[in-house]
């Protein structure tokens, strides 16, 4: 270990990190297109590339855990930028559909180490209710990152004719700021904090909890991968309207976390979950039923992004409220986030063969289950303990 004074760990750290996985994580579909006329294989061969992506943080999310429970801190979170750049950099030189599932692998990996120490020390860092205000914040700054994505791979393909120029300041930005974490003192998470003496228990807990995570992935991505696609089978009129119908829903979405990140200093998660979701499965059963109305795809898009953006945050806060969370918790519930971020769109994918208006009713059903799945994580934590932690409130 190094004597060098540290600085204690600022929340702004862990926004600049969610920038930079918000565009690494989602550069890969904008430069489909490009990659696979690279790469000279068809749509449905290039398609290996997003199961790929997802095995990679799956493994990455999983085994991360363990680093920040050991009080590797800053240290992990660094490794996982370190590890993005490098997976960032070989992306133009990959140029077979096998190098780039690797590559894809390997930055999914390294992404979900970044995610996993994001979540978990910021509830360490705030160390009391702010936590729910920061968190917010922090999946915010994920979807500016995933806003700014798209236009940065179109710029570096329309300059460069390549995805150099992304990848460099990608590498450029991820390399930054793992010097200023290493710079930054590390908040710990002391083992006398964990109000759950039984592992079998705790096991359980994290189990309920982590189903929910894969139901709300599942919608989230499952209505936003599929929505273009969706316009397009109900002839949404328009000229790019598909794509506007996209973008709308991600302006939303950021929209919605900034709202929220607002009103978690007086807005309990628990109570927040429950109007989000409950929204979130209105919305859609409208949607459903309307049957391909122009107005109301318009509208209940946006309001979805809407509804649906606070869901993660406030579940993450609202657990450590009751069972104060680990590393190792925080990995599960990222694992079995990216595990719904598969299965549900891959539902939808085969659904939408016999039907186009198949996405919002098969993405209703999955909004009925996580609204009801939430009375089960409810019942759980509070049997764990009645009353949430007393939490004094620290500043950011």
């Amino acid at each position: 270990m190094s004597n060098r004074p540290l600085r204690p760990a600022a929340g702004w750290l862990y926004l600049a990190t969610f920038i930079a996985i918000g565009i690494s994580l989602t550069m890969m579909g904008p430069a489909l297109t490009y990659l696979r006329d690279r790469a000279g294989v068809t749509k449905g061969e290039i398609g290996v590339l997003f199961p790929a992506s997802a095995v990679g943080y799956l493994i990455g999310s999983l085994v991360s855990g363990r680093f920040y429970d050991r009080g590797w801190g800053h240290r992990a979170v660094a490794g996982g930028l370190f590890g993005l750049v490098l997976a960032a950099l070989a992306v133009p030189h990959a140029t077979s559909v096998g190098a780039l599932s690797i590559v894809f692998a390997c930055l999914g990996a390294a992404c979900a180490c970044v995610d996993v120490g994001g979540n978990t020390l910021v509830v360490w860092h705030t160390r009391g209710e702010g936590s729910a205000r920061l968190l917010n914040a922090l999946h915010l700054f994920f979807g500016l990152g995933a806003l700014a994505s798209p236009l940065l791979v179109n710029r570096s393909i329309a300059w460069t004719g390549g995805l150099g120029f992304a990848v460099g300041v990608i590498a450029v930005y991820s390399f930054t700021i793992a010097v200023l974490v290493l710079l930054h003192e590390s908040p710990v998470h002391s083992p006398d904090e964990v109000d759950v003496p039984d592992p079998r228990t705790h096991a359980r807990i994290l189990a309920v909890i982590g189903v929910f995570f894969f139901l709300y992935v599942g919608i989230e991505l499952g209505f936003s991968g599929w929505l273009t696609t969706y316009a397009e089978g109900i002839g949404l009129p328009g000229a790019n309207s598909a794509a506007l119908l996209n973008t709308l829903f991600f302006v939303f979405f950021t929209l919605g976390r900034f709202i929220a990140m607002l009103a978690a200093s007086r807005v309990r998660p628990g109570l927040m979950l429950v109007g989000s979701c409950t929204l979130t499965s209105v919305l859609l059963l409208i949607m459903a039923v309307a049957d391909g109305s122009p107005t109301v795809v318009w509208i209940t898009t946006a309001l979805i992004g809407l509804a649906v953006a606070p869901q993660f945050a406030s579940m993450i806060a609202y657990a450590d409220q009751y069972i104060k969370l680990s590393g190792r918790a925080t990995s599960w519930f990222v694992s079995s986030a990216g595990l719904g971020g598969v299965v549900l769109p891959f539902i939808i994918g085969r659904q939408l063969d016999k039907s186009s208006n198949a996405m919002p009713i098969v993405v209703f059903c999955g909004a009925i289950a996580a609204t009801g799945w939430l009375a089960v994580v409810r019942r759980v934590l509070t049997a764990q303990k009645p009353e949430p932690v007393a939490l004094v409130r620290e500043p950011v």
